[in-house]
């Protein structure tokens, strides 16, 4: 598959993941949403994997009318399952939560969870892997939740660490002075081992942006394990 289609198909999931986000939190009149697409700034890898961990820090993003901004880790198919964890601020709120979330496709499973309020400023442990028959979900160590492997049995393929918005007037995490750190990627190999996971850009823009022009990146061409995104108009 190329890179292109492999791109097309992993923004797939995380559209997923969107739609059910603000899906779980707005129920108001119908009005015209403010969302304009689905933008992703950072990084992954095509691998066999067990589950992706990551660092990342929490900032309080600005955001437009009936969108959200989050920062996650995630092990996927690449196309349309997955099991995700990390921080996500919706319009409304005035400050990001912790979530985590999964998605089975072919059998229309999908699970979100919204927990305790992220600080701003903090440098959180994200992460989400499985043995031979749960897949778990923790934060600093901390399990919140976990889904039996039989209910997503999809094929884990690719990790993923992204920041993600959906308004083009949302703000990417992090500004020109403060960026947000993603740090510290890792992936679970088949051997069940924590390795470290060298990570690429997917953006068609090139290196040094993300799916936007506003959204940058520091990620290096020949592959990072720790990297910072931020938004240049900030």
């Amino acid at each position: 598959m190329s890179r292109t289609v492999q791109y097309k198909n992993a923004k797939l999931v995380s559209v997923l993941i969107s739609m059910f986000l603000l899906l779980a939190v707005v129920i108001a009149p119908l009005k015209a949403s403010a969302w304009t697409g689905f933008y992703f700034n950072g990084a992954w890898k095509t691998v066999s994997n067990n589950g992706a961990a990551i660092t990342i820090e929490t900032q309080n993003p600005t955001i437009s009318e009936d969108s959200s901004v989050s920062a996650w880790a995630m092990t996927c198919n690449g196309t349309d399952s997955y099991a995700q964890v990390g921080w996500v601020k919706f319009s409304g709120y005035t400050a990001p939560k912790y979530f985590y979330e999964y998605n089975y496709e072919p059998d229309g499973v999908w699970y979100q969870k919204t927990l305790g309020t992220a600080t701003a400023g903090s440098h959180n442990d994200f992460m989400v892997g499985c043995d031979s028959t749960t897949m778990y979900f923790k934060i600093n160590g901390i399990s919140y939740g976990t889904v039996s492997l039989s209910t997503i049995p999809f094929t884990r393929s690719m990790v993923q660490f992204f920041g993600e918005t959906h308004d083009e007037d949302d703000q990417c995490p992090g500004s020109v002075a403060n960026p947000v750190t993603m740090g510290n990627a890792k992936y679970k190999n088949t051997s069940n081992s924590w390795v470290s996971a060298t990570c690429y850009n997917p953006s068609s823009l090139g290196s040094g942006y993300g799916d936007l022009s506003t959204m940058r990146n520091n990620i290096s061409t020949s592959g990072s394990t720790e990297w910072e995104i931020w938004d240049s108009r900030y």
